[in-house]
């Protein structure tokens, strides 16, 4: 062994959004990581804007939802103008499915320095910035990262895993053999950040004209983005002078001052790169995708990567898994990520059009669309997000249909009592696994279950029963539950706020993932045959942890 080579578990490599964030989630799982990050600390400028429910979500799970919520502007939606600037479409998400806003604004030197901060909660996470990645090596056992510190000397660091976290650029990707396929969507805007902005429109704004489209998105404490196309045949450094700057702002705010605090020509670019995964090695984030910005998901998609894949290098490295769950961060995570660039190249459709009958056509369709109330709110409410669900991975199909399943889909998370105390279900069911069982004699039904998986999982157990239910029927039955094993923890809800998605789960319990996916739903009469299908997934059926 190198005299300089650093034992951990797992190397990450670059210190953004999804390397902080993983690291996050690695920590409070008790994991042992190396960050490493070639520049002196975290961004200090602008770059992502928008946060959405899901991410808020991670970081409710990592303990840090309150200080990121407390910079954010929360909710905003969408405007859409004609070039004559007459307001003809209005998107405003209102729902809280999973607890949180649809999508808010923020900053994202505030979101990295929150997430930075946060893993001093955690000794074993260890972050090396100043550090350049070199090369790496792989086995059977592991990955040896070769890095070159400050100095110049060459460092070693070892773990179980490696991920690539080092953005669109990325040189892990590279070191694979991945390549970023996708559709030929390439398009180059000037990108404006500004501070003291007049404009205090809570929601994105988008200039519809096709002569020069033009966005601008609402930001936390009076900042703005705006972007303009910068189109094939024009200079891009024409667009960074001053004078051009206050051209292109004049139609919009007029001659107010604002203070231009970044500005860059920027690439909008749809690819995903064909393969994430190289032995034990891992892309995330960037690395993995490179998001057009119009649906505000290049962040957010990151954030879903690192939940994925820390929980999954996780529960390997701690036994409880074999080492075939890696394999599902791919399948699981790629068709998703793919979908959402698709999302937004369809809104930049809208936001960008190409032609004079582009741009009435689609003031047209959107009156049309304000006639009919369910297509009204089908775009009013974002439904059109593409909702995640996996169809292989660590999970077992159920007999629901495919359109109202929830076993491969997110969990919405409602408003619930404890013991008369106002929480979000989350924060009862904790960071790890959990066994939710819902209606009024849950309870009862979580004390039957004794197969050896559960131990293995070590699931949070929640009963979430209607708050009408007569308080001597929720609890368990003398006698049916094990003496060594906790009590399930008691949760209410009113009948009317229970959401409508677990009403067919209604008499069945939930296996929660770390990552809030349903993993599978059963009864107790089919629970065997469940617990088995699981065993068989972790890749440990015939382990004797499993005896």
């Amino acid at each position: 062994m190198n005299a300089r080579q650093i034992s951990t578990d797992v190397i990450i490599i670059g210190a953004g959004p999804a390397g902080l964030a993983t690291a996050n989630h690695l920590g409070l799982a008790g994991i042992r990581a190396v960050i490493v990050e070639r520049n002196a600390g975290t961004v200090d400028e602008p770059r992502a804007v928008s946060i959405d429910d899901e991410s808020l979500r991670s970081m409710q799970t990592l303990g840090l939802t309150e200080r990121v919520v407390a910079r954010t502007l929360p909710g905003y939606g969408s405007r859409y103008y004609s070039p004559r600037q007459r307001e003809f479409a209005r998107v405003k998400p209102t729902t809280m499915e999973f607890g949180h806003p649809r999508r808010s604004a923020f900053h994202q030197p505030e979101l990295e320095a929150t997430l930075l901060d946060g893993l001093n909660r955690f000794p074993m996470i260890k972050v090396w910035f100043n550090h350049e990645f070199e090369s790496f090596e792989q086995d059977a056992e592991g990955v040896t990262a070769m890095l070159r510190g400050p100095d110049g000397a060459e460092k070693y660091v070892r773990g179980a895993y490696l991920a690539g976290c080092d953005g669109g650029r990325s040189s892990i990707r590279r070191a694979i053999g991945a390549d970023l396929k996708g559709s030929s969507f390439e398009e180059r805007w000037l990108v404006l950040d500004v501070i003291n902005d007049v404009d205090d429109t809570p929601d994105s704004v988008a200039h519809c004209n096709h002569r020069r489209p033009a966005i601008s998105l609402p930001g936390f404490d009076r900042t703005r983005r705006w972007e303009f196309i910068v189109h094939a045949e024009e200079d891009a450094d024409h667009f960074l002078k001053d004078e051009t700057i206050r051209e292109l702002l004049q139609p919009y705010i007029g001659g107010q001052p604002v203070e231009v605090v970044r500005r860059l020509v920027y690439t909008f670019q749809a690819r995903v790169a064909d393969r994430w995964q190289e032995g034990r090695v891992f892309l995330l984030g960037d690395a993995a995708h490179l998001t057009p910005p119009y649906a505000g998901q290049g962040l957010n998609s990151g954030q879903r990567d690192a939940n994925n894949f820390a929980w999954k290098a996780a529960a390997v490295i701690k036994g409880q898994f074999g080492a075939s769950l890696m394999e599902t961060y791919e399948s699981e995570r790629k068709p998703h990520a793919w979908s959402l660039i698709q999302m937004a190249i369809q809104i930049g459709w809208v936001m960008v059009p190409r032609n004079w009958f582009h741009t009435y056509g689609q003031i047209a369709f959107f009156r049309f669309a304000g006639l009919f109330p369910k297509l009204r709110d089908y775009f009013l409410g974002m439904k059109f997000k593409p909702e995640p669900r996996f169809e292989n991975g660590f999970l077992v199909v159920d007999d629901e249909p495919p359109e109202r399943t929830l076993v491969g889909r997110m969990l919405p998370q409602p408003n619930v009592l404890v013991s008369g105390d106002a929480a979000k279900l989350d924060d009862v069911m904790g960071a790890g696994f959990a066994l939710l069982a819902i209606g009024s004699d849950a309870a009862d039904r979580l004390a039957t279950l004794a197969q050896p998986v559960w131990s293995q999982l070590d699931p949070k157990k929640v009963a979430l029963i209607p708050d009408n239910t007569d308080p001597d029927t929720t609890g368990v039955h003398i006698g049916s539950y094990r003496a060594d094993a906790p009590s399930p923890q008691i949760v209410r809800t009113a009948p009317s706020l229970m959401p409508r998605k677990l009403a067919p789960y209604n008499g069945k319990i939930l296996l929660i993932r770390p990552d809030r996916y349903v993993a599978a739903a059963f009864t107790p009469e089919n629970v065997e045959a469940i617990a088995e299908a699981l065993e068989a997934q972790m890749g440990l059926r015939d382990a004797s942890t499993l005896d």
